[in-house]
Protein backbone atom coordinates (compact mmCIF):
# COMPACT_ATOMS: atom_id res chain seq x y z
CA UNK A 1 0.00 0.00 0.00
CA UNK A 2 1.43 3.40 -1.29
CA UNK A 3 2.18 5.49 1.44
CA UNK A 4 -0.15 8.53 2.52
CA UNK A 5 1.59 12.39 1.96
CA UNK A 6 2.24 14.23 4.53
CA UNK A 7 0.25 17.80 5.21
CA UNK A 8 3.27 19.72 4.44
CA UNK A 9 3.96 18.24 1.16
CA UNK A 10 0.20 18.72 0.49
CA UNK A 11 -0.17 21.07 -2.10
CA UNK A 12 -1.77 24.84 -1.56
CA UNK A 13 -4.87 25.32 -2.77
CA UNK A 14 -4.83 29.04 -1.44
CA UNK A 15 -4.29 31.54 -4.16
CA UNK A 16 -0.71 33.06 -3.67
CA UNK A 17 1.30 35.52 -4.91
CA UNK A 18 3.23 34.65 -8.08
CA UNK A 19 7.36 35.33 -6.91
CA UNK A 20 8.50 38.86 -7.92
CA UNK A 21 10.31 38.67 -11.05
CA UNK A 22 13.61 40.07 -10.61
CA UNK A 23 14.09 43.29 -13.00
CA UNK A 24 16.73 42.50 -15.38
CA UNK A 25 18.97 45.61 -15.96
CA UNK A 26 19.13 47.19 -19.46
CA UNK A 27 21.88 46.14 -21.31
CA UNK A 28 24.06 48.74 -24.12
CA UNK A 29 25.87 47.33 -27.11
CA UNK A 30 26.86 43.62 -27.02
CA UNK A 31 27.26 41.82 -23.79
CA UNK A 32 30.53 39.44 -25.11
CA UNK A 33 32.73 42.70 -26.18
CA UNK A 34 36.44 42.10 -24.58
CA UNK A 35 37.95 45.37 -22.10
CA UNK A 36 39.00 47.51 -24.28
CA UNK A 37 37.78 51.30 -25.75
CA UNK A 38 34.66 49.62 -27.47
CA UNK A 39 33.48 48.17 -23.91
CA UNK A 40 34.36 51.49 -22.07
CA UNK A 41 32.49 53.48 -24.61
CA UNK A 42 29.77 51.39 -23.99
CA UNK A 43 29.70 51.43 -20.42
CA UNK A 44 29.91 55.17 -20.61
CA UNK A 45 26.75 55.94 -22.74
CA UNK A 46 25.24 53.54 -19.70
CA UNK A 47 25.84 55.56 -17.07
CA UNK A 48 25.15 58.90 -18.73
CA UNK A 49 21.45 57.29 -19.60
CA UNK A 50 20.93 55.97 -15.68
CA UNK A 51 22.46 59.17 -14.96
CA UNK A 52 19.74 61.42 -17.20
CA UNK A 53 17.29 58.90 -15.94
CA UNK A 54 17.89 59.89 -11.91
CA UNK A 55 17.81 63.64 -12.87
CA UNK A 56 14.58 63.24 -14.62
CA UNK A 57 13.25 61.18 -11.81
CA UNK A 58 14.55 64.43 -9.16
CA UNK A 59 13.09 66.74 -11.01
CA UNK A 60 9.46 65.39 -11.68
CA UNK A 61 9.13 64.42 -7.65
CA UNK A 62 10.52 68.42 -6.80
CA UNK A 63 7.98 69.60 -9.71
CA UNK A 64 5.55 67.11 -8.33
CA UNK A 65 6.01 68.67 -4.66
CA UNK A 66 5.55 72.40 -6.26
CA UNK A 67 2.13 72.16 -7.71
CA UNK A 68 0.81 70.18 -4.55
CA UNK A 69 2.37 72.73 -1.91
CA UNK A 70 1.39 76.25 -4.41
CA UNK A 71 -2.20 77.24 -3.71
CA UNK A 72 -4.25 76.56 -6.53
CA UNK A 73 -6.07 79.83 -7.91
CA UNK A 74 -9.75 80.02 -8.08
CA UNK A 75 -11.47 80.51 -11.62
CA UNK A 76 -12.36 83.88 -10.46
CA UNK A 77 -8.95 84.99 -9.67
CA UNK A 78 -8.09 84.02 -12.96
CA UNK A 79 -10.22 86.10 -14.92
CA UNK A 80 -9.93 89.10 -12.86
CA UNK A 81 -5.83 88.56 -13.53
CA UNK A 82 -7.11 88.50 -17.60
CA UNK A 83 -8.85 91.70 -17.26
CA UNK A 84 -6.11 93.31 -15.75
CA UNK A 85 -3.31 92.32 -17.96
CA UNK A 86 -5.79 93.59 -20.90
CA UNK A 87 -6.32 96.99 -19.20
CA UNK A 88 -2.34 97.43 -18.70
CA UNK A 89 -1.62 96.69 -22.27
CA UNK A 90 -4.15 99.01 -23.28
CA UNK A 91 -2.35 101.98 -21.20
CA UNK A 92 0.92 100.72 -21.97
CA UNK A 93 0.27 101.87 -26.21
CA UNK A 94 -0.31 105.51 -25.63
CA UNK A 95 3.50 106.79 -26.64
CA UNK A 96 5.64 109.28 -24.21
CA UNK A 97 5.56 112.62 -25.39
CA UNK A 98 9.72 112.73 -25.58
CA UNK A 99 10.01 109.74 -27.46
CA UNK A 100 7.47 111.23 -30.01
CA UNK A 101 9.78 113.86 -30.01
CA UNK A 102 12.51 111.94 -31.49
CA UNK A 103 10.52 110.21 -33.70
CA UNK A 104 9.19 113.32 -35.59
CA UNK A 105 12.76 114.70 -35.85
CA UNK A 106 14.34 114.31 -39.31
CA UNK A 107 17.00 111.82 -39.33
CA UNK A 108 20.61 113.50 -39.76
CA UNK A 109 22.61 112.67 -42.58
CA UNK A 110 25.25 110.69 -41.99
CA UNK A 111 29.15 111.82 -43.08
CA UNK A 112 30.73 111.18 -46.30
CA UNK A 113 33.22 108.73 -44.36
CA UNK A 114 30.47 107.06 -43.17
CA UNK A 115 29.01 106.65 -46.15
CA UNK A 116 31.96 104.97 -47.63
CA UNK A 117 32.06 102.81 -44.30
CA UNK A 118 28.85 101.75 -45.77
CA UNK A 119 29.33 100.99 -48.84
CA UNK A 120 32.78 99.09 -48.18
CA UNK A 121 31.08 95.79 -46.41
CA UNK A 122 28.96 95.74 -49.45
CA UNK A 123 31.90 95.80 -52.44
CA UNK A 124 33.32 93.11 -50.20
CA UNK A 125 30.20 91.19 -50.07
CA UNK A 126 30.08 91.50 -53.63
CA UNK A 127 34.05 90.30 -54.53
CA UNK A 128 33.38 87.32 -52.42
CA UNK A 129 30.11 86.56 -54.35
CA UNK A 130 32.23 86.76 -57.62
CA UNK A 131 33.66 83.15 -57.74
CA UNK A 132 37.14 83.61 -59.60
CA UNK A 133 37.20 80.26 -62.14
CA UNK A 134 39.63 77.48 -60.34
CA UNK A 135 43.20 77.75 -61.97
CA UNK A 136 43.82 74.17 -63.19
CA UNK A 137 46.44 71.84 -61.73
CA UNK A 138 48.24 70.81 -65.80
CA UNK A 139 47.74 74.98 -67.21
CA UNK A 140 51.79 74.97 -67.84
CA UNK A 141 51.51 71.54 -69.08
CA UNK A 142 48.38 72.59 -71.38
CA UNK A 143 50.07 75.75 -72.58
CA UNK A 144 53.27 73.70 -73.75
CA UNK A 145 51.01 71.39 -75.41
CA UNK A 146 49.49 73.95 -77.19
CA UNK A 147 52.54 75.54 -78.37
CA UNK A 148 53.74 72.29 -79.63
CA UNK A 149 50.70 71.75 -81.58
CA UNK A 150 51.09 75.41 -83.09
CA UNK A 151 54.62 74.97 -84.30
CA UNK A 152 53.49 70.68 -85.80
CA UNK A 153 51.00 72.41 -87.96
CA UNK A 154 53.24 75.70 -89.50
CA UNK A 155 55.99 72.82 -90.03
CA UNK A 156 52.76 70.68 -91.74
CA UNK A 157 52.06 74.44 -93.57
CA UNK A 158 55.55 74.96 -94.57
CA UNK A 159 56.07 71.51 -96.28
CA UNK A 160 52.93 71.83 -98.40
CA UNK A 161 54.14 75.22 -99.55
CA UNK A 162 57.44 73.71 -100.51
CA UNK A 163 55.83 70.65 -102.29
CA UNK A 164 53.74 73.17 -104.36
CA UNK A 165 56.48 75.56 -105.56
CA UNK A 166 58.35 71.87 -106.38
CA UNK A 167 55.67 70.96 -108.11
CA UNK A 168 55.06 73.95 -109.85
CA UNK A 169 59.04 74.43 -110.69
CA UNK A 170 58.60 71.36 -112.49
CA UNK A 171 56.27 72.01 -114.55
CA UNK A 172 57.33 75.30 -115.35
CA UNK A 173 60.94 73.56 -116.29
CA UNK A 174 59.01 71.48 -118.81
CA UNK A 175 59.37 72.93 -122.45
CA UNK A 176 55.70 73.75 -124.40
CA UNK A 177 55.00 72.25 -127.61
CA UNK A 178 58.07 73.91 -129.49
CA UNK A 179 60.42 72.67 -127.22
CA UNK A 180 61.18 76.62 -125.37
CA UNK A 181 61.09 77.18 -121.76
CA UNK A 182 58.46 79.19 -120.37
CA UNK A 183 59.97 81.35 -118.52
CA UNK A 184 56.97 83.10 -117.31
CA UNK A 185 55.79 80.38 -115.24
CA UNK A 186 59.40 79.82 -113.76
CA UNK A 187 59.33 83.66 -112.49
CA UNK A 188 56.13 83.46 -110.79
CA UNK A 189 57.26 80.05 -109.19
CA UNK A 190 60.71 81.20 -108.33
CA UNK A 191 58.72 85.37 -106.90
CA UNK A 192 56.18 82.71 -104.95
CA UNK A 193 59.01 81.07 -103.29
CA UNK A 194 61.61 84.49 -102.90
CA UNK A 195 58.44 85.97 -100.41
CA UNK A 196 57.50 82.53 -98.70
CA UNK A 197 61.78 83.06 -97.58
CA UNK A 198 61.28 86.67 -96.77
CA UNK A 199 58.45 86.26 -94.89
CA UNK A 200 59.92 84.07 -92.61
Amino acid sequence: MPSKRSAESAPDNRPTEPPAKKRKGFSVGPANLPDGTYRRKTQKIKTDLIQKAKVKKAYAKIKAEESVSAPRKSVYEKDEEREDGQSDQETSTEIHPERMAMLNEPAPEPEPEARLEQRRPREREDRKKERRPKRSAFTKEIEIAEQRRMAAEKREREREAKQKEREAMARAKRPDQFGKRRLGRESSALLSRVQRMVGQ
